[in-house]
């Protein structure tokens, strides 16, 4: 089974579901009592309207769930 480490994902792009580029994975939220990861958190491209998306804002970055997470390569690819 492959694995990987947080900070190898951070930094690459993140894809919607037609191959347009979202953003950058900026960080993972995590929750500490079980290790399971809930959320990325994406700093998106100057030229979206984060009001235009499904997911909330935290603070200047998208919350996106992991259950959005479609498969990750060298690019994270989301299912929508």
């Amino acid at each position: 089974m492959a694995t990987s480490f947080g900070h190898e994902l951070l930094g690459r792009q993140v894809l919607d579901s037609a191959g347009d580029r979202l953003g950058t994975l900026f960080d993972l939220k995590i929750d500490a009592p079980t290790g399971n990861v809930l959320a990325m958190l994406v700093r998106l491209e100057d030229n979206l309207d984060p009001e235009r998306l499904p997911w909330e804002m935290e603070r200047e970055y998208m919350r996106v769930p992991v259950e959005e997470i479609d498969r990750i390569a060298t690019s994270i690819h989301l299912k929508r």
